[in-house]
């Protein structure tokens, strides 16, 4: 996960302004209308439609104009004119919007090959800093390559990439070494050129730039960066973010059909979508201390990690619920997803529907058998991805299994969230996939609205403020997972809910799952105290009085299972206890 540089919030200019609002995916395009109501801004309408960025259609202006028709349909407010062109500024007749904004993630990922001296060092870098947009990696040369100098040139150029990165070396440090693996790039580019001049990026040695520079700029497009490994220490990873982000822009968005006329619409800079998502998190970061986001997408999943001041940033373009589904079990066993299943399954029909969802993305579940694989793959992507990422950034202590680090508000965007029948289903996959500790809320993203929300973070903060302060997600509750072992049965912590209406006091014993009654949006005070070494983040044994709002789940969820999780060898057992926890939390 690597770090985002934030730029500083400019404030509104104006009010009483009316925003079109376009989330442009690989599989779905979401279009929201926001505008003021009885004075204060307001998410007025959404739509979502298939995206039509790839044939037969090959013009994603089609899907924007299709969602913004259904939202003419629902609102019955004229946004489009005879052309299909968006009515700005708005007619006296209440019809258009001011503005339009757009976030993108329809492009394929941007193909690189990366090339450096030591996994550990410079491509451990190299892959963080890339991992902040949508890059696929097709090939790797390094020291560590045992294959003949041609075959890295043939594989380089079998890989057909977007962008070459390069990087090795301290400042001052190596120089033959990675002059060798340039050499490989030199010969690559030169029959890469007499198709197309590939794109090469180099953040390594600052002192070998200039022989780089000669050696390649004339069958390539070079780009230069700071050596993302000054020395053994330090990482500097912001100038390969910066230009690989403006490399992607320009050869991927920028080559999406029909985005040039959506761009003419557009008063803001589109972004990214994992980007925008970013940029929303780091919003509630501000309010809410330190903030984990995941977006699981149809084509990627992004991880943020957002506190005051600082962004972190991990998309995977390997991982998603559409067409990267076929490869899901190149990252994890079939059995890491059976094992979620409230129902027994033969390993051949899980591969199957994993192959045929990558094959027809926008399929939805229409058997509750089909429901449960979904949420179960979904929990062995989302614990895939939570593991690479904390084991790439050391999230890790006393020889611990790699997790999250404690947070504060868990945000949550994405189709297989949001259309689950129940939030409870939805909740216990977060918690069955993420196994956190502490206290925290969980806010679902239901209509899609974050992301193009984040393209707005900089420019207009009033309206984020305003919409999202109008409860525009769907809170789902409060959360308390202690840490720490015990044995079944035993008793974890005890605990006293105060509303206006009512008071109760209980317990949760080791291994259970339980939801404590809060009605959906009233505020009780909780008094909860761990019982022997068990931490709720206050530290062995300390307990704590708190204020906490009930959401959609029915009240306060205390999840003391214990990690990492559990859960019995026996198939038959085990699908009777998945049965329970979604019993217990009304799934």
């Amino acid at each position: 996960m690597a770090e985002l540089e934030e730029k500083p919030i400019q404030e509104i200019d104006d009010l009483e302004k009316s925003f079109v609002l376009a989330d442009i995916g690989t599989t779905n395009t979401t279009v929201i209308l926001i505008d003021t109501v009885d004075g204060s801004y307001r998410l007025v309408a959404c739509a979502s439609v298939p995206t039509t960025a790839r044939l037969p259609w090959l013009d994603v202006m089609t899907s924007v104009q299709q969602g913004i028709g259904r939202i003419s349909e629902i609102t019955g407010r004229k946004l489009l004119n005879e052309r299909g062109h968006l009515i700005r500024p708005p007619r006296k007749d209440g019809s258009g919007v001011d503005h339009f904004a757009m976030v993108v993630s329809a492009p394929s990922p941007l193909k690189t090959v990366l090339v450096g001296l030591y996994d550990e060092m410079s491509l451990a870098s190299l892959r963080k800093a890339l991992r902040t947009i949508y890059v696929q990696e097709v090939e790797v040369v390094s020291l560590a390559d045992t294959r003949p100098e041609a075959k890295q040139i043939t594989a380089v150029i079998q890989s057909r990439p977007d962008l070459i990165t390069i990087a090795g070396g301290t400042d001052g440090g190596a120089e033959e070494r990675l002059l060798r693996l340039v050499e490989v790039v030199v010969i690559a580019a030169m029959v890469l050129s007499n198709s197309q001049l590939p794109h090469v990026l180099y953040a390594g040695n600052l002192k070998l730039r200039e022989q780089v520079r000669e050696l390649l700029e004339e069958n390539a497009h070079l780009h230069m960066a700071n050596n993302i490994r000054p020395d053994l220490a330090t990482e500097q990873l912001d100038d390969v973010m910066r230009l690989a982000e403006e490399l992607y822009e320009d050869i991927k968005i920028q080559n999406l059909p029909g985005i040039h006329e959506l761009s003419e619409w557009a008063g803001f800079p589109t972004l990214p979508t994992a980007r925008a998502f970013a940029h929303i998190c780091h919003y509630y970061a501000g309010q809410e201390q330190r903030v984990l986001g995941i977006d699981l997408g149809s084509n990627s999943t992004t991880l943020v990690m957002a506190q005051a001041g600082q962004v972190h940033l991990s998309v995977r373009t390997d991982l998603g619920m559409g067409e990267p589904m076929a490869h899901l079990l190149r990252h994890t066993a079939v059995d890491n997803i059976m094992r979620w299943l409230p129902d027994e399954m033969d390993e051949p029909d899980v591969a199957n529907y994993l192959v045929n969802k990558s094959l027809h993305p926008q399929t939805i579940p229409l058997t509750e058998a089909d429901l449960h694989l979904e949420q179960a793959a979904a929990r062995a992507m989302l614990h895939c991805a939570l593991q690479s990422t904390a084991v790439e950034w050391h999230w890790t202590s006393n020889g611990q299994a790699p997790h999250a680090p404690a947070f504060d508000r868990l945000l949550v965007h994405g189709a297989v969230f949001a259309r689950a029948p129940r939030p409870g289903q939805v909740m216990l996959l977060l918690l069955d996939a993420l196994q956190p500790t502490g206290i925290f809320s969980v806010g679902l993203d239901q209509y899609g609205v974050l992301p193009p929300l984040g393209v707005l973070a900089a420019h207009q903060p009033l309206v984020v403020v305003q919409t999202l302060a109008a409860g525009v997600l769907s809170e789902l509750g409060w959360v308390i997972a202690p840490a720490g072992k015990g044995q079944p049965g035993k008793k974890v912590l005890d605990i006293v809910i105060e509303s206006p209406t009512a008071r109760f006091e209980g317990e949760i014993e080791f291994g259970k799952i339980e939801v404590f009654p809060i009605a959906p949006g009233q505020e009780a005070q909780v008094m909860v105290k761990p019982i022997g070494r068990f931490d709720i983040g206050f530290g062995p044994g300390q307990g704590k009085t708190l204020t906490l709002t009930g959401g959609l789940v029915g009240g306060l969820v205390i999840d003391a299972r214990g990690r990492p999780l559990t859960l019995p060898r026996d198939p038959h057992d085990r699908c009777s206890l998945m049965r329970k926890w979604q019993w217990d939390l009304g799934g």
